[in-house]
């Protein structure tokens, strides 16, 4: 008796990114994710075994090609061609800054503890200062 084999939908490499991306923004502690060609993730911080077993062992009795992403991959992308500053470098501008709208715009989307810290600093000293 022959065992049928389940048929493969290969995903792109844009749908296999997708997939990664999903993961990534759930579950914020994972930095590598592979995703293998029929869309099965795995989070690869520690080990890519599992990625690799699957894409030798499966139901479809094919090998599957692997794409591996990082989280840089995706906040990279973010930023745009936009340097990211140190912490340092963000708080210094803060610090410099005149007005409360050049610090919320400086700090804007930066979620370093540091750099929200020196800006609500700075917005108190700027409020006091009217």
């Amino acid at each position: 008796m022959e065992t049928k084999k389940a048929e493969l939908k290969v995903l792109s490499k844009d749908e296999q990114k997708e997939v990664a991306k999903d993961i990534l923004n759930r579950y914020s502690d994972a930095h590598k994710v592979i995703v293998a060609s029929d869309g099965q993730a795995f989070i690869s911080d520690q080990s890519d075994a599992a990625a690799k077993n699957h894409s030798k062992v499966n139901s479809y009795g094919k090998e599957l090609k692997l794409e591996t992403f990082t989280r840089d991959d995706f906040e990279s992308k973010a930023e745009g061609s936009k340097e990211k500053k140190t912490a340092d470098e963000v708080i210094a501008l803060i610090e410099a800054a005149e007005t409360a709208e050049a610090v919320n715009e400086l700090a804007a989307g930066d979620a370093r503890k540091t750099v929200i810290a020196a800006a609500a600093k700075k917005l108190e000293t700027l409020k006091a200062a009217e």
